[in-house]
Order: structure tokens, then C-alpha cells, then sequence
């Protein structure tokens, strides 16, 4: 629960203890834990009449005594004694409480028109009945909750745009006469009313998984601040930003480990589920905070696919395009999406020149024999000497059956091989172009540890 108890309410002001006491009860039990619901006792009941109410119903609950408290609700004697409790020694907590419940009666003692009155407690039973149907654990389409909500919605909007509701909440603060409340309580409700409202939805949400989705989306139709929605809805999502979080972190350390393929499986088993379920409650598109868990799971899966095409180079290519396909689709900045499409290049580069140094090879053994072709790639291995091209020659040298040793002697054929340089393969392998820094801009979070490169490399970006 937000604010604090009643214990420390003494050393606060009017306001700021009434705001308190609205946070307490803004939840999906706003209705259900009503004072004024679970006695059966009038808004506008003087301490005499609580008290007489009180004293009837305490002791019929003593002798077992059949009571019709005017509701079905499933309280026990205890819970009646506490609200009873809240009426009489809470003067802030009864003036909450009086805001959600029924005020057009007929011992009504303001001087409010009817119709303030007739359109508050609409708005109070459409709520209180949507709040109470959510309870029973409604199917996913449920066509009179959906009423419900929207009523509660348009009539809370329309009454709380009427500032004879705060005039009412003002008479009401005079009639209770007591020195913990004044004009400040009244300014403290009129500023978080609204946010309080939305509670119970998001309140909901974070109960219930299976409909978050809808749940998160009646929150966002709700007559709040978006402000207010937003970190709300956050607030269910911290789990979730957390779970992703430790599996991001468990991820980088088997990165680090060196074991790429194991980095990867931890990302799409324990992350992305986690991401998917954030999406459906605090979209990226709409929270920076899931944005920034997006793109760090973005950067290691990047680093991840061109780790592992340093190591193994083209045999590799299909697992890194699927690494880095799933990157590019979670990355949610520009210089992360630009880094993933060049590095997806790259790739493309780097099997195209190990496909054309196969092809020249394979030449070069049917028309020479395998004593040139493997003077070919010896004199290419050189260049890649200290790169992980150097083991890729040496695979191709063995594939093609050309480093026996042996063979007869053959001149060297005079034809332009035209791009089968290492420069650019000397680039790709030198490996620090490929990584990110493992940081993302639009985080709010403290992103995963940076994959450990040389400096130098980690300047080249």
C-alpha cells in the first residue's frame, strides 16, 4: 500500500494524512472494505448514531443473533468492530470512505442539488458492482462488466468535472467538526482522487495474470493522467522487468564464459517470455523503461552472433542471421537498429568471400592440381595469420584434401584473382566493430556488463 499507517498519521498534516488514508483504501477492495458498506450506517450518521448503530450490532454479534447488515458481504465480527472502529476514531479515513459511498439519502444534510447526489452514487454502484463482478473471476467476455466499467468510468468523469462534488466534500468536512480536518484535506483529495480511482484496475492487473491484457487496457481508457497510468502499470510490471533483467544478467555471464550458444538459449528461453509479457502490459513503444530492457537483450544477442562468426565463421551463418534478425526486431534505437544492420552486412561479406576463396580453390585444384590450390590458400592463411581465418583456411586446406604435401611441382597460373584480399576479413575477425557497449540510452535500468573487448576495438564504434 502507498503513504503511511495510521501510527505516524499524528505528525502529518490534514492533508497529507487524508491523502494517506485515500491511498490505504484505492485498491481492487475500495468498495469491499468500506466502512460505511460493511456497518450499513449513513454517510451522513452523526458519532451518537454510529455509536448507537454500534452498540445493536455488537450485541446481536455476542449472542450469535441473525444480523442483516444490508449487505451479503462475507465479514466476520471482527472485521464489523474494526469498521465501526474506523467511523468513530478516524476522522480522515471516514471522510474517504464517504467519498465512495452513497450520499442521495434521505437524511442527506447538505445543501447539494439532488442531481450531485443521484449522479455520484450512479458512479459509486457502477464501480462497486464491476469491482465486486471482477472478485467472481469473470470469463474473458463478459459483456455486462465491460458495461459496468464504462459506466463507472463516464460517470465518475462527469461528476468529477462538477465543483459542487468538492463543495459537498467541504460541507462534509464542516459537518464532522473535527480539528484533524480542514481545507487542506479537501485540497490533498481533489488532487489525487483521480489516481486513486485508477488504482483498483491496475491493483487487478497485478493479481491477475491470465487478464492483464485486458486489465492493463481498461487502465489506459480510464479518466486518469497518463502520468499516473503509466507508472502504475510499471509498477505491476516490476517483476517482470525483473525476471528479464536477471536473465539478461545470467545470459552476459555465460557470454563472458565464452559459451555463445548457451548465452543465446538463456535470452530466448528466460528473457524473451518476460519481454513478450511486458509488451502486453507496459508496451515499449509507450515505456522507456521496456524499451531499455528491449535493446540491452538486443546487444547480446548481436554480440553473441558475431562472437560466434568470429569463432567459427561461415558455418555459423544461419544461427547468427537468426540471433541477429531477433535483435534487430528488440532493438529500439537508432544506433542500435544502424549497428545490427551493418553487422547483418558484414556477415553477408564474410560468406561471400569464404564462398569465393572455396571457388577459387576448388579451381585451382581441378585445372593445377592440389599442390597450387594449396599454395593459393597457404599464401592466404599467411595474411590471416593470428585471426580466425587462419582456422577456417586450415578447415578448407583439409575439406579440400589439398594439405598432404607431396605433390609434383606446378608453375603458379597467371590470372587476376580479383578481391580475394584479407583486408576486410582482417577487419571482421579484429572483432571489436561487431560488439556493442552493453548500454542502452533508453534504459532506466542498470544494464547488463559490457562484453569484454579491447579498448581500442570499443573505440571503433
Amino acid at each position: 500500500m502507498f503513504g503511511a499507517g495510521e501510527a505516524g498519521w499524528a505528525a502529518q498534516g490534514a492533508g497529507d494524512a487524508t491523502v494517506a488514508a485515500l491511498r490505504d483504501v484505492a485498491g481492487a477492495d475500495l468498495y469491499r472494505r468500506n466502512a460505511f458498506r460493511i456497518t450499513g450506517v449513513s454517510t451522513y450518521a452523526n458519532r451518537r448514531a454510529v455509536r448507537e448503530r454500534r452498540q445493536r450490532v455488537g450485541t446481536a454479534l455476542q449472542v450469535g443473533a441473525d444480523l442483516d447488515l444490508g449487505h451479503a458481504l462475507p465479514v466476520g465480527p471482527g472485521e464489523v468492530r474494526a469498521a465501526f472502529d474506523r467511523l468513530l476514531d478516524d476522522p480522515r479515513r471516514r471522510l474517504v470512505d464517504e467519498l465512495f459511498w452513497l450520499w442521495d439519502t434521505d437524511d442527506a444534510t447538505c445543501a447539494c442539488v439532488k442531481s450531485l447526489h443521484a449522479d455520484h452514487d450512479e458512479a459509486v454502484r457502477a464501480h462497486c458492482a464491476a469491482l465486486d463482478r471482477e472478485a467472481d473471476d469473470p470469463g474473458p467476455i463478459d459483456p455486462e462488466l465491460k458495461r459496468l466499467w464504462e459506466s463507472a468510468a463516464e460517470s465518475w468523469q462527469a461528476v468529477l468535472r462538477r465543483a459542487a462534488f468538492w463543495d459537498h466534500v467541504r460541507h462534509r468536512v464542516a459537518a464532522l467538526d473535527d480539528r484533524q480536518l480542514d481545507e487542506s484535506a479537501v485540497d490533498g483529495l481533489r488532487q489525487e482522487f483521480a489516481t486513486a480511482l485508477l488504482r483498483p484496475i491496475t491493483d487487478l492487473a497485478g493479481r491477475n495474470q491470465r487478464d492483464q491484457a485486458r486489465l492493463a487496457s481498461l487502465a489506459r481508457r480510464w479518466p486518469a493522467p497518463s502520468v499516473a497510468i503509466d507508472d502504475q502499470l510499471e509498477t505491476v510490471a516490476a517483476p517482470r522487468y525483473e525476471a528479464a533483467r536477471t536473465g539478461l544478467a545470467t545470459a552476459n555471464d555465460r557470454l563472458q564464459e565464452g559459451d555463445t550458444a548457451l548465452a543465446a538459449a538463456t535470452v530466448y528461453t528466460d528473457v524473451l517470455p518476460e519481454l513478450r509479457r511486458l509488451d502486453i502490459v507496459v508496451p515499449r513503444d509507450r515505456h522507456r523503461r521496456t524499451a531499455g530492457v528491449h535493446n540491452d537483450t538486443a546487444i547480446l544477442l548481436n554480440n553473441c552472433a558475431m562472437i560466434l562468426m568470429e569463432h567459427t565463421g561461415p558455418a555459423s551463418e544461419a544461427t547468427a542471421r537468426k540471433w541477429l534478425t531477433t535483435a534487430l526486431d528488440l532493438s529500439s534505437d537508432s544506433f542500435t537498429k544502424d549497428a545490427i544492420e551493418l553487422n547483418e552486412q558484414q556477415v553477408t561479406e564474410l560468406v561471400d568471400t569464404f564462398n569465393r576463396i572455396t571457388y577459387e580453390a576448388e579451381s585451382l585444384k581441378a585445372g593445377y592440381g592440389p599442390a597450387v590450390a594449396d599454395r593459393f590458400l597457404l599464401e592466404l592463411r599467411q595474411q590471416a595469420a593470428g585471426t580466425p581465418g587462419e582456422a577456417m583456411i586450415d578447415k578448407l586446406r583439409r575439406d579440400l584434401g589439398t594439405d598432404r604435401g607431396g605433390y609434383a611441382a606446378v608453375a603458379a597460373p597467371r590470372r587476376r584473382r580479383t578481391g580475394l584480399k584479407l583486408a576486410f576479413w582482417a577487419v571482421l575477425v579484429a572483432g571489436g566493430i561487431f560488439l556493442l557497449n552493453q548500454c542502452s540510452a533508453g534504459s532506466s535500468d542498470t544494464a547488463a556488463p559490457a562484453v569484454g573487448r579491447p579498448a581500442a576495438a570499443a573505440q571503433s564504434w
